[in-house]
């Protein structure tokens, strides 16, 4: 098509121009929807679902923002600390990880075992960050304690025996000092796995020598007869110079009346 010349030179190119002011425009409004964006997630005080967000200033709290709440904040006066109010765990369960104790008799043996706390409340937030800053990772160490305290208060059979009174001991134990040391909330201590060590599984076969031996005594044609003193001729014959026969496999004269 032939170029038409008689239209004004004003009006030829304003197409163009347009397109270049709408995308001017258009790159401003981008521009300008970022800034308010980085400004608003600098000022702004959003927790999540599972979150509370202290907000302080110098040092001090100044507010608590949890779930559903939010506030606006000056980014260059005020910090915001975010705590995660699910339920965690403090896992002392890997080989490497496990908590050495004594038993009541002095049997060492080595406590496997999980944690599982949460932050508490908004009053317990306020203490820890007052008095707790920055907050070091103190509760495997209360952990350990716990195990010593309660381990070293039962003896060895006990500890295998009862382990869910044990666990339930552990407990409230490492509850009470988490609260007081923390202010943190114990849900349970469970116990994985307990490592007896070497001197209670020395002691445990021994016993089991010794059942063994006393069955065998018990099963003598030794003891069948009427000799009072069968049992204590066939534990002598029987005696390997190690262990010591139960004495419950002793067989005492009846006392004679007067």
């Amino acid at each position: 098509m032939p170029r038409d010349d008689s239209l004004p030179a004003a009006t030829r190119g304003r197409p163009e121009a347009t397109r270049a002011r709408a995308a001017l425009i258009g790159l401003s409004a981008i521009l300008l929807l970022t800034i308010g964006y980085f400004i608003y997630r600098q000022v702004a005080v959003v927790p999540g679902t599972a979150q509370m967000i202290v907000v302080s200033k110098g040092g001090e709290v100044t507010r608590i923002l949890g779930p559903g709440q939010w506030g606006l904040i000056n980014p260059w006066s005020h910090g915001r600390t975010v705590y995660d109010m699910a339920v965690r765990a403090a896992d002392r369960s890997a080989p490497d990880a496990g908590m050495p104790a004594l038993s009541a008799e002095g049997h060492p043996m080595t406590v496997f075992g999980t944690a599982f706390w949460h932050e508490g409340a908004e009053e317990d937030l306020r203490w820890r960050f007052s008095h707790i800053r920055p907050e070091p990772d103190l509760l495997p160490a209360l952990m350990s304690a716990s195990v010593q305290a309660v381990m070293g208060s039962r003896p060895m059979d006990e500890i295998i025996r009862e382990t869910g009174t044990v666990q339930t001991a552990l407990t409230e134990d490492l509850r009470r000092r988490a609260r007081e040391l923390l202010r943190i909330e114990i849900r349970e201590f469970v116990i994985t796995r307990i490592d007896t060590g070497e001197s209670y599984r020395a002691v445990v076969a021994e016993r089991e020598i010794g059942r063994a031996r006393a069955a065998a005594v018990a099963a003598s044609p030794a003891v069948a007869g009427n000799n009072e003193n069968a049992v204590e001729v066939e534990m002598i014959r029987r005696w390997d110079g190690r262990g010591v026969i139960p004495e419950s496999m002793e067989r005492r004269a009846p006392r004679r009346e007067r």
